[in-house]
């Protein structure tokens, strides 16, 4: 499991992550369990701000 949470590591490339240029800062990472759940809240609450103003 440790591929999993650190993917980088085992240099996995970065088309192979589930999150491609996250907002905030830039980075591929690979998002895993309840931070999957999180990471939607803030991407649609974000895409509501910008489609309401």
């Amino acid at each position: 499991m440790a591929v999993v949470h650190i993917p980088r590591q085992f240099k996995v490339p970065d088309w192979f992550l589930n999150r491609k240029k996250d907002y905030k800062d830039g980075r591929f990472s690979q998002v895993v369990s309840n931070a999957v759940d999180m990471k939607l809240r803030d991407d649609l609450e974000r895409l509501k701000k910008i489609r309401y103003p």
